[in-house]
C-alpha cells in the first residue's frame, strides 16, 4: 500500500545512491556521502561496480550495529575493504535484515555483457511499514523485474548499461507502482532529459517523482581512469618490446 510518508523519507543522494529514513535508516549503494553521519541500520549493495560500491562512503555510515548485505559474490570484497562480514544474498530470496523484510530480485542485462546473469547481482524489494519499495539495481527489463509487485519503484533510465527511458517506462507500466523515481542517468547516461522522456512514456495514473539530486557525472572520471590505464598499458607494451 502506498504511503506518502514513506516516499517523503526516500532520498537519492547522487546517481543511484539511495537513503530511506525512518525508524530504520537504510542505504542502498551509498556514494558521495557528505559528512560522516554513522546512522545506517542497514546497508545494501546491488553489485560491485565503482558507481555502486564505494567502501569509503559506506564507512561514513557504519556504526557498530550496522548490518551489511550484498550479493554472495561480493562477500570477500566487502570483508577486505570494510573489515566486516556481509550477509550473503542470492536472487529470489526472502529474509529480514536489521528488522526490515527484504526480498531479492535478480538484476542483469539481457543483451549486454556489463551485468551478467551468472554473477547473481541484485535488486531489492523492501517492506517499509505497509509500503513495498523496489530498488532494481542495474538491470534491463527481465522476467524477474516484470514479476515484481511494489508501491514505489526506483528504476534506472540512463540506457547504455541499463534500461533506457522507454524501456523503464515499459516496465513501470507493466508492474504499475504508484510512484517511480528514475535514477542512474546523467552525462554519458541518457542526458538531462532522460527522466522527462521516461515520464512522458508512463501510463496515466503512474507518478514520476524526478529528483534533481540524481543527475551525475560519475561516468566521466571512470572513463578517464580507464583511458589512463589503457595509455599506461600501451607505453608498457612498447617499453617491453624494446627491452625484449
Amino acid at each position: 500500500m502506498f504511503h506518502q510518508t514513506v516516499l517523503d523519507k526516500i532520498d537519492v543522494t547522487y546517481h543511484s545512491s539511495i537513503r530511506i529514513g525512518g525508524e530504520k535508516v537504510i542505504y542502498i549503494d551509498p556514494l558521495h556521502i557528505s559528512g560522516a553521519p554513522h546512522d545506517a541500520d542497514l546497508i545494501l549493495f546491488t553489485h560491485p561496480h565503482a558507481d555502486h560500491f564505494s567502501p569509503r562512503d559506506a564507512k561514513k555510515l557504519m556504526k557498530e550495529s550496522t548490518v551489511i548485505a550484498a550479493p554472495k559474490s561480493m562477500s570477500v570484497m566487502i570483508l577486505l575493504t570494510m573489515q566486516k562480514k556481509a550477509v550473503p544474498l542470492v536472487p529470489d530470496q526472502r529474509t529480514e535484515l536489521a528488522g526490515v523484510p527484504v526480498r531479492t530480485v535478480a538484476a542483469y542485462n539481457t543483451g549486454k555483457l556489463n551485468h551478467l546473469k551468472a554473477m547473481k547481482w541484485l535488486g531489492y524489494i523492501l517492506t517499509i511499514g505497509e509500503t513495498e519499495v523496489y530498488v532494481s539495481g542495474d538491470t534491463d527489463v527481465t522476467d524477474e523485474c516484470r514479476s515484481v509487485s511494489c508501491d514505489i519503484a526506483l528504476l534506472p533510465v540512463g540506457g547504455m548499461y541499463t534500461m533506457n527511458p522507454a524501456q523503464a517506462a515499459q516496465l513501470a507500466n507493466t508492474i504499475a507502482p504508484h510512484t517511480v523515481i528514475p535514477v542512474h542517468y546523467g552525462t554519458m547516461l541518457g542526458g538531462a532529459d532522460a527522466p522527462e522522456r521516461f515520464r512522458n512514456a508512463l501510463n496515466p495514473g503512474i507518478q514520476a517523482d524526478i529528483r534533481s539530486t540524481v543527475y551525475s557525472n560519475v561516468m566521466i572520471p571512470m572513463y578517464a581512469r580507464l583511458a589512463v590505464l589503457a595509455a599506461l598499458c600501451i607505453v608498457l607494451y612498447f617499453i617491453l618490446r624494446r627491452i625484449l
